[in-house]
């Protein structure tokens, strides 16, 4: 039965509603460009609050920093919306998809993993990583290098050390081979499903090729994370030793064990705190949040890097202040000292944040201001074009890094690349050291030159903030 009942949200504007069906036939055929660029034109129609009806369901759609903060800072309004929901069969439901009570306890359990010592432990991988990185650009010709599977593969290979303790980049085996590609395909299949309205229903969608193959998938990826947690875990038990408690801080580089998210996950397991589906559910989250988006903004970023000399120039100069004309691997201090850089990365995900909305799912009716919002609605945080708002950011389309160092003071809402309220991004800190150090080093070895001054991609609606093309950049080395 569709819910048909008065709704104060029905006299809010929006596109054309027909009965029962709603507004879906204004979707019905649309592209993923044709959708993300009708996004961008609704708010300039309907105003910064809108509904759009499609069959029973009710989606708000928010732009202002007023409604954002009181969406994101509910403490019971937490449940993510549908399209999260396809993810399940490869999550679980993990800390990015469970909610309540379960959420609350997961997070409690996790918060410690995101300890500055233990981040610090990550850097090694990040320094190694980034130095593979710049060493594979070295070694490709100098012409215009198709960033994706190049910073694909470079946060692929990062989270999978950081997460697991694997090594997935020195692993040749058809497992770790089958199991970076089947990473990759997942996304791409969960994307093909939210946009094809008749494979919502599990009971048609596992019977299509689409289907077969996400299974196909979702067997390979757990089979491979299963393994490595039972090696694992093996491995602890022989060793007899709590790795939290022999984590030395000061030990020396050569002998400090090299953590994974993985072991601290496992010795949650030994306190009782979590079982062995928390584990894989976990681990395999971790992989989906700490892989494609972290992509995504290092190639907006290097794209911005390239079309601006002069952002660049002052990277290499504040890289030269800090290292001088010496090779060492930065430090944890070093990186704190990498304002302009970092200023940089801060304009980077504004203009191009990862995730570019965020969907909520009302299970308890509240007031969005002067508005009653009835428990079953569905909310969508604007993000991307928050970032874009005139009034908050002037020029609001100019890659300018200085608005992050001029000490200007914005509302706690107006700036939101990695969510914010009690569900904000756990592993925010995490990705930030991550591209500071993959940044700083190929700056410090390339000058970046962009295949067409001023281009700009073309977007698409997707999970993640993804472009239609290709995006290109040549790496001459300095």
């Amino acid at each position: 039965m569709f819910n048909e009942e008065e709704n104060p949200l029905d006299q809010l504007p929006g596109p054309p509603k027909w009965p029962i069906v709603g507004s879906a036939l204004n979707f019905i055929g649309m592209s993923h460009i044709d959708l993300f660029n009708m996004m961008l034109e609704f708010p300039k129609k309907y105003g910064y609050r809108y509904v759009i009806k499609v069959f029973g369901r009710r989606i708000i759609h928010i732009y202002n920093v007023g409604d954002i903060e009181i969406v994101l800072s509910h403490s019971r309004n937490i449940t993510k919306t549908m399209p999260y929901s396809f993810l399940e069969p490869w999550l679980g439901t993990g800390l990015l998809i469970s909610t309540g009570s379960k959420w609350h306890q997961r997070r409690k359990i996790l918060t410690p993993t995101f300890h500055f010592n233990i981040l610090k432990n990550f850097s090694k991988v990040f320094e190694e990583k980034s130095r593979d990185l710049v060493n594979r650009l070295k070694q490709m010709p100098e012409e215009y290098v198709d960033l994706f599977p190049v910073i694909s593969d470079f946060t692929l290979y990062t989270i999978c050390e950081t997460a697991m303790g694997t090594q997935l980049d020195f692993d040749n085996s058809t497992s770790s081979v089958e199991y970076k590609e089947s990473i990759k395909q997942i996304g791409n299949l969960v994307v093909s499903r939210l946009t094809k309205f008749w494979l919502r229903a599990d009971l048609v969608f596992y019977q299509t090729t689409l289907g077969k193959q996400f299974v196909k998938c979702l067997n390979t990826v757990h089979s491979f994370a299963d393994n490595v947690i039972m090696k694992r875990k093996r491995k602890i038990i022989q060793n007899d030793s709590s790795l939290i408690q022999n984590f030395d801080e000061n030990a020396d580089e050569d002998t400090k064990k090299r953590l994974a998210f993985l072991d601290l996950l496992i010795e949650a397991e030994n306190k009782g705190e979590i079982n062995m589906e928390g584990i894989r559910e976990e681990v395999n989250t971790f992989m989906f949040e700490g892989h494609d988006t972290t992509a995504m903004a290092l190639i907006y970023g290097l794209m911005l890097l390239a079309d601006h000399e002069e952002v660049q120039e002052k990277i290499y100069e504040e890289c030269k202040t800090i290292f001088g004309d010496s090779d060492r691997k930065p430090s944890w201090s070093d990186l704190a000292e990498m304002k302009y850089l970092e200023a940089t990365i801060k304009e980077t995900l504004r203009l191009y944040p990862s995730v570019p909305f965020i969907g909520r799912k009302v299970t308890e009716d509240f007031m969005l201001d002067d508005l009653p919002v009835k428990k079953g609605v569905e909310i969508l945080v604007h993000i991307y074009d928050l970032h874009r708002r005139e009034d908050i950011y002037p020029e609001a389309e100019a890659f300018k890094p200085e608005r992050f160092l001029n000490g200007e003071v914005r509302h706690p809402y107006a700036y939101i690349p990695f969510s914010a309220g009690p569900r904000n991004c756990i592993g925010q800190r995490f990705a930030m050291q991550e591209m500071k150090c993959a940044l700083s080093e190929i700056c410090r070895n390339f000058r970046l030159v962009p295949k067409m001054k001023g281009a700009r991609p073309t977007l698409k609606t997707d999970i993640i903030l993804r472009t239609v093309e290709p995006i290109h950049v040549k790496f001459l080395p300095r």
